[in-house]
């Protein structure tokens, strides 16, 4: 009974999400003070700060401290590619990725300014010899003005 109580215990404090309780007031003021309308769900405790799943005027974002309190970034999760800013798409649909499926579009706030993020994969372009059995996923970066700032790969292996 006791080794159950003990591993039940470890795994509850494994799990990152936290209570309001376990956040530090300086970041709870912190997040307060930048989102005064927000409705927080829940908080995720990382080793560098915290993470607020949090709501306001309709929309999810995820709003992430240092542990000393200072904003770090937001990011909002876009649902329809005709909400980000039309210079975005328009240098989404002239980018050499344009025939790639869109996967999931985030818009990331931070203090140095903001851009956007979009996931694409190729899975709906015909595969030759050389691909075949893979798909290829990158996280493609526009500037709010729409300029193309580059790519990241995060492929991986497609299961059969």
């Amino acid at each position: 009974m006791l080794m159950i109580f003990c591993a039940n215990n470890i795994v509850a404090q494994a799990s990152g999400a936290k209570s309001k309780n376990d956040v530090p007031e300086n970041v709870i003021a912190a997040f307060t003070a930048k989102y005064p309308k927000a409705e927080v769900k829940n908080w995720n405790i990382t080793n560098d700060g915290y993470i607020a799943k949090a709501k306001e005027s309709g929309s999810k974002f995820y709003a992430t401290f240092d542990k000393n309190g200072h904003w770090v970034q937001t990011t909002t999760q876009i649902s329809w590619s005709w909400n980000l800013p039309a210079e975005v798409t328009a240098s989404l649909k002239e980018n050499k990725y344009a025939a790639w499926r869109v996967d999931k579009i985030k818009k990331v706030e931070t203090p140095a300014g903001n851009f956007y993020q979009v996931l694409v994969d190729n899975l709906n372009l015909q595969i030759d010899a050389d691909h075949m059995g893979f798909t290829e996923n990158l996280v493609l970066n526009f500037q709010p003005n729409g300029e193309f700032s580059g790519t990241k790969s995060i492929s991986s292996a497609l299961l059969f």
